[in-house]
């Protein structure tokens, strides 16, 4: 028998306050957004974000040294 393949999916389990998680829930509905995707996209952003900045310091400080030779 083949062994099963991971589908490269991970559950996230995290507490938040009660409040917090029913006006996020009303905000999606209000706007006929689905809460999970919505959590799923800003994750991507962040990480995105991140890689950009990072992207974007290398090459100012490569510039600024490039510019001191």
């Amino acid at each position: 028998m083949p062994a099963q393949r991971a589908s490269g999916k991970a559950q996230f389990n995290i507490r938040i306050e009660r409040d917090l998680l029913e006006r996020f829930r009303e905000y999606c509905e209000r706007h006929g957004l689905d809460a999970h995707g919505q959590i799923v996209i800003f994750m991507k952003r962040m990480v995105g974000a991140e890689y950009d900045f990072q992207d974007k310091l290398w090459e100012a400080l490569r510039t600024e040294a490039e510019a001191t030779r």
